[in-house]
């Protein structure tokens, strides 16, 4: 992602909030002919520790993924987790300069060394894991029942990515004067496209 000046840089805090309120992100891999492969996935986060000190993701994936098995002979891969909130047209802030058109959104990329595991009982320990972590308060019979999820153990697998880097852009008309802003402001208010209210609640935020 290009950094411009334009925006400031995102914090550390940011990014970990960011991270910890998205639900799914998107896993490149490079294959063996040196093209990405990519798999949009749900994640479980993990805060650094001695041993990993800018933390890690747990990913499950199928083990006839195309991503998992470039996983398997290159480590290196990036975990994308974005969010695209709206497009606003360059007349809103300037009725002929068209290089005021633009995109808004937020968007984190970690560059990671992944450790792919096939081995059921890591397996299931994972998918154990990531199911308390998406249905924290939901009852379901315990995924560390290998028998129980023979089927579904067989064909999965899990990849650990470990975070070596982050870049974060959150692009959120901060380089707007206050009267631009305004105008922005308005414009989304009226135009009410499926994501425009929230686009607005998080320029709000980055312009506080």
């Amino acid at each position: 992602m290009y950094q411009s000046g334009s925006y400031p840089e995102v914090s550390e805090e940011a990014v970990l909030a960011f991270t910890q309120e998205n639900f799914h992100g998107k896993c490149i891999a490079i294959n063996t002919d040196g093209f990405p492969e990519v798999s949009l996935l749900p994640f479980e986060y993990h805060e650094p520790t001695p041993d990993t000190p800018k933390g890690w993701f747990d990913l499950h994936l199928v083990q006839a993924d195309r991503t998992f098995e470039s996983l398997k002979t290159n480590p290196r891969c990036a975990f994308l987790i974005d969010q695209p909130l709206a497009f606003t047209p360059h007349h809103v802030v300037d009725p002929v300069y068209a290089g005021m058109a633009t995109l808004h959104f937020r968007a984190v990329r970690f560059q990671c060394l992944a450790t792919v595991s096939t081995d059921p009982t890591e397996i299931a320990r994972i998918l154990d894991s990531l199911v308390h972590h998406y249905e924290p308060n939901a009852s379901f019979h315990p995924v560390t029942d290998q028998a129980f999820y023979a089927r579904d153990l067989s064909r999965l697998g899990v990849a650990r990515l470990e975070i070596v880097s982050w870049e974060a852009k959150f692009k959120l008309a901060q380089n707007r004067s206050p009267e631009q802003r305004e105008v922005l402001s308005q414009f989304l208010q009226t135009r009410q496209a499926p994501l425009d209210s929230i686009a607005l609640t998080e320029m709000h935020k980055a312009w506080d």
